[in-house]
């Protein structure tokens, strides 16, 4: 992402069942120098979570237009060392949204980082949401031209907190530039309408808005029902005391 630089780190190993994930490891992040003049330059280090995943995010000053990354396990009890390498060339996803007779359009173009657009590059468009990205203008993929830029039309209809959309322009995996994302907050979504009626008298509603006729109904009857029981056991006792 434009803002900052993320290492996303998978480590699995070979059990029983098949490839487990491993967590709690500690890995050492490098900045690697391949001509082999220089040693690696550490830049820190991370914990795999219980998912065996962890997000290392590097410091801008360890981002050049070319980078090599080395990412090691050193040292641990349980598995032997090892090391993956990943290269990378930095680029510039620059997104923003125009409008033209009501119809606004995402506009992205995508740069070296020697600002030289882009051709021939897959993007992808989206609007992002709980669960993941909503697909924008119909089309899961698009591809830049010779001027390394992408336009896609919004339809209208999309809700929003407070009207406010977040669409994503992303290069997703690509082997030489990595994944790029680039955001775009907008606030000419549709309004929320909250419709839920939770905090109202309904069947759902928690036991402090319990509906009125659930607490009449039952508790006439459970008077009632105690009012024949008592009556019958007072007449029960004037008939055992007119015996006496």
């Amino acid at each position: 992402m434009k803002e900052n630089y993320f290492l996303n780190i998978t480590a699995k190993s070979k059990g029983k069942n098949g490839f487990e994930p491993c967590e709690n490891l500690n890995f050492t992040v490098y900045k690697a120098d391949t001509t082999g003049v220089v040693a690696d330059i550490k830049i820190g280090q991370i914990k795999t979570n219980m998912s065996g995943k962890a997000k290392f995010i590097i410091p801008s000053q360890f981002v050049g237009q070319s980078t090599t990354y080395k990412v090691k396990l050193e040292n641990n009890k349980k598995y032997d060392d090892t090391e993956s390498i990943l290269s990378v060339t930095n680029v510039t996803i620059e997104a923003s949204i125009e409008k033209a007779d009501s119809v606004y359009t995402i506009k992205a173009r995508l740069l070296s980082a020697t600002n030289q657009p882009l051709a021939e590059e897959t993007l992808n468009v989206g609007l992002k949401r709980l669960f993941g990205n909503l697909s924008v203008g119909g089309e899961e993929k698009y591809t830049t031209d010779v001027d390394g830029t992408i336009s896609v039309p919004i339809e209208k209809g999309y809700t929003g907190l407070n009207r406010k959309l977040n669409f994503q322009v992303v290069l997703p995996e690509s082997e030489k530039y990595g994944t790029v994302i680039a955001n775009i907050n907008t606030n000419f979504g549709v309004p929320i309408v909250d419709k839920s009626t939770f905090n109202e008298r309904t069947m759902w509603s928690p036991p402090t808005k319990i509906p009125f006729f659930l607490l009449i109904i039952p508790n006439v009857l459970l008077i009632g029902i105690w009012s024949m029981l008592t009556l019958l056991l007072f007449n029960l006792y004037k008939i055992y005391k007119s015996k006496n």
